[in-house]
C-alpha cells in the first residue's frame, strides 16, 4: 500500500494587478478578478463555517478560549471582521439555517450548494431562480456523493516523511497532507470514530473537524454546455448566504476560464 504525501502552503489573500490596454481590456480584468474571487471564496469557505461551529457552543469570545483563537486566526489569515463577526453571532436570528441543496443540470452536471442564511426561503428560491435560468433544477443528488471529513491535527515535531507515513497508516487513512504545522487526514465519515481511538493512542492533538462531499464520480461537460455552467457558477456568487459548492465536474477549471459575458 503507498502513501501520498502533498505539501501545500495556504496562499494569503492579496491584491491583484490588473493590465489593462486596448481591445483586450475586458480579458485583462476579468482574469485577475476571477482570481482574485476565487481565493477570497476559498478563504470564506475555510473559515466561517467553522466559526458558526464553534460558535454554537459559546458565541461570546470573552467565554470560549477556542473561539477566539479561531477568530483571531480568521483576522491574520485576511477575513474581513464584519464577516467573521456576522458568522460568531449568526445563531442569535432564530431564522438563521444552514441548508444544503442538490442540483442537477445539463451534460450530466450535478451539484451540492451549501447555504447559510438568515432569510432562507429567500435564498432557496433565489437559487431556484438562478437554476432555471440556465437548465437546471433542485434535486436529490446526494447519492451521487460521499461524505468525508478533514481532519486537522498537530504535526509532532521532529516527525520524518517517513516517520508521517507511518503515522497516516496507524490512524487508517492513505490521504493526507501537511500545511505548515498541521497534517491534515482525509476520512470517510463512517471512520470518524475509529480515527479518533487511534489519534488519541499515538497521541495526536485534534484542532478541528471539517466536512465536505466528494462525487462518486466525475463527468466531463460537453463543451456545448459550458457556458450554462459556468453562468451558473459565476451567478451563486450573488446568491445571499451562498458557501460552497461540491460537483461533479472533472473539466471545470476549463470551463470557469472562460469569460461568458
Amino acid at each position: 500500500m503507498s502513501v501520498r504525501l502533498f505539501l501545500r502552503s495556504r496562499t494569503p489573500l492579496t491584491e491583484l494587478t490588473r493590465h489593462m490596454a486596448g481591445h483586450a481590456k475586458w480579458q485583462n480584468a476579468a482574469r485577475p478578478k476571477a482570481e482574485f474571487e476565487k481565493k477570497r471564496s476559498a478563504l470564506m469557505n475555510s473559515w466561517l463555517p467553522r466559526l458558526r461551529t464553534e460558535a454554537k457552543v459559546e458565541s461570546d469570545l470573552s467565554k470560549n478560549s477556542a473561539l477566539k483563537k479561531m477568530y483571531d486566526q480568521a483576522i491574520v489569515e485576511g477575513v474581513p471582521k464584519a464577516r467573521a463577526d456576522d458568522a460568531i453571532n449568526c445563531w442569535k436570528n432564530a431564522e438563521y439555517r444552514e441548508c444544503q441543496f442538490g442540483i442537477q443540470g445539463p451534460g450530466g452536471f450535478l451539484a451540492l450548494v451549501n447555504i447559510a442564511s438568515g432569510t432562507p426561503k429567500k435564498t432557496e428560491n433565489d437559487l431556484i431562480a438562478y437554476g432555471r435560468r440556465q437548465g437546471m433544477k433542485i434535486s436529490n443528488v446526494g447519492y451521487s456523493f460521499q461524505e468525508v471529513k478533514d481532519i486537522t491535527c498537530e504535526l509532532p515535531d521532529g516527525i520524518t516523511e517517513e516517520g508521517i507515513e507511518e503515522l497516516a497508516l496507524q490512524c487508517g487513512t492513505e490521504e493526507y497532507v501537511v500545511e505548515g504545522s498541521s497534517i491534515i487526514f482525509t476520512i470517510g465519515r463512517e471512520d470518524q470514530k475509529s480515527f479518533f481511538e487511534e489519534a488519541k493512542e499515538v497521541g495526536l492533538s485534534v484542532e478541528s473537524v471539517d466536512t465536505r462531499w466528494q462525487a462518486e464520480d466525475l463527468v466531463e461537460v460537453p463543451e456545448d454546455q459550458w457556458k450554462k455552467v459556468g453562468l451558473f457558477m459565476d451567478q451563486l456568487e450573488h446568491l445571499d448566504g451562498f458557501e460552497k459548492i461540491y460537483h461533479n465536474a472533472e473539466n471545470m477549471e476549463a470551463i470557469q476560464a472562460r469569460s461568458y459575458r
